[in-house]
């Protein structure tokens, strides 16, 4: 027990000795540690010569606070010049107002501060100024005059109203009541000379004016009976063009096509009107009737047809009707389609596979289509499109497990896709007879059985029909 107490004894003591200042709940000072602060009488100071920071651990002044500094209570004194400034780094120093301001600045009303200031107008000076004596500030703006900028007055206006009644011409000109005469001088002279009718002419040189004469002018040869004149010498043309009286002629090979640019887009320029005349204006018509026709042995143009679509034109220049099967016409896909749509079993055309039907005409037809399945889950449906018929018929095979063959009597048949298809590999066979009642185009189409999967025909699918 003894122990304990020496023990806490001493720690009370060594507590003192390194202790800080203590405040207690009411103010009342406990602790003052006598190497950092001291007291004298009701003051108490710290004996530290470095620097102190309130909020930061490393304080670059004698007094370094990071937050709001308060000063309550400050009292207020009219005659001191100074303010508080700080820098970006917040550093604190005084200086006076004059030197905030730029050499330009207006930095009191002559010192004065909450008094008050009068302002009054008045003409002193040579030019606008402000003068100021006390509290009154005078703006002076003079009266304009040969040495003063300023104010124009009554007196003034007057002077200037009228002002040309007293004007004077130093040559040339005269002036009696509002009348301004133009007499000799070295710029307009001979005016005396106007004493008839005529064209006024200068002579050049120092400007004379006088009336002109017949001499004066080009001759101008011309016959003047008639309903017109005549040119009687080369006229003045530019250009391949020469006129002498009333022939006007146009040098051969001289015109090009620049000269001619005002000519209408898609016109013919020649004649179809018999005998020698103008240039016309040709339709094709005109203008493929003047052209020589296609023939075994000469260029030229093709004739008519005919119409219909079963003829050929010949090497003599006509069309003709093949005999027999011969007419066989073969259609090649010349890139690969596919068909991906986002609804399944949805028909698209195979473009490139078709041929126009004449009503009333049977054909025959036959197609072949290589293809490919992006899996083999997937499978598809080769049929045709065509137009109203009084008769159609033909099969559709194509891949399924093992195989899809289908007969069918009218168009977009079969109505659902086979199961199956190869990842490639895969054909399809399409051949039948139409026969339509109106005419039309007779379309190779197909459809993938599966949303998004795509079956693709390959370049090389053909189309055979006669």
């Amino acid at each position: 027990m003894k122990k304990f107490l020496i023990v806490f004894f001493f720690f009370l003591i060594e507590l003192n000795a390194i202790g800080q200042v203590i405040i207690g709940p009411k103010g009342t000072k406990l602790t003052v540690d006598s190497s950092k602060w001291k007291l004298q009488g009701n003051d108490i100071y710290n004996k530290n010569v470095g620097k102190i920071g309130i909020g930061t651990s490393s304080p670059s002044a004698q007094l370094h606070t990071t937050s709001d500094v308060r000063f309550e209570g400050i009292g207020t004194n009219t005659t001191n010049t100074k303010i508080l400034t700080s820098d970006t780094l917040g550093n604190i120093t005084t200086r006076t107002i004059s030197n905030l301001l730029s050499s330009n600045a207006l930095t009191s009303l002559n010192g004065l501060i909450n008094s008050v200031q009068t302002f009054s107008t008045g003409s002193a000076g040579t030019d606008f100024n402000i003068s100021s004596t006390a509290s009154n500030h005078t703006f002076n703006i003079p009266s304009g005059s040969a040495t003063n900028r300023g104010l124009i007055t009554s007196t003034d206006w007057n002077n200037f109203n009228g002002k040309e009644n007293a004007l004077t011409f130093s040559t040339g000109l005269s002036r009696t009541g509002n009348t301004i005469t133009v007499n000799n001088s070295q710029y307009i002279t001979s005016l005396s000379n106007l004493t008839t009718n005529g064209i006024i002419k200068t002579s050049g040189g120092n400007g004379s004016l006088s009336i002109a004469t017949a001499s004066d002018f080009p001759i101008l040869n011309q016959n003047t009976t008639g309903n017109a004149a005549t040119v009687t010498t080369n006229a003045n043309l530019i250009g391949p063009v020469t006129s002498v009286g009333n022939t006007t002629s146009i040098t051969a090979n001289a015109i090009t096509n620049t000269m001619l640019s005002q000519v209408p887009t898609q016109i013919f320029k020649g004649r179809s009107s018999a005998g020698n005349g103008n240039v016309e204006d040709l339709t094709s018509v005109q203008a493929t009737s003047m052209l020589s026709p296609f023939t075994s042995t000469s260029q030229g143009v093709v004739p008519a047809s005919g119409g219909g679509i079963t003829k050929f034109l010949r090497a003599d220049g006509t069309f003709a009707t093949p005999n027999g099967l011969g007419n066989r016409i073969l259609l090649t896909l010349l890139s690969d389609i596919t068909n991906n749509n986002a609804i399944a079993n949805t028909l698209q055309d195979l473009t490139g596979l078709s041929f126009n039907v004449t009503a009333g005409i049977t054909y025959r037809f036959y197609a072949m289509i290589p293809y490919t399945s992006q899996q083999t889950n997937n499978g598809s449906r080769w049929t045709i499109n065509a137009p109203a018929t009084s008769f159609i018929g033909y099969v559709s095979r194509y891949v399924d497990n093992p195989e899809a063959i289908n007969y069918c009597d009218a168009i977009n048949l079969p109505s659902n896709c086979s199961n199956n298809s190869k990842l490639t590999g895969n054909i399809a066979i399409i051949q039948g007879v139409v026969t339509p009642s109106v005419n039309g185009i007779v379309q190779v189409q197909f459809a993938s059985a599966t949303s998004g999967k795509s079956i693709t025909a390959k370049a090389g699918a053909s189309l055979e029909y006669w």
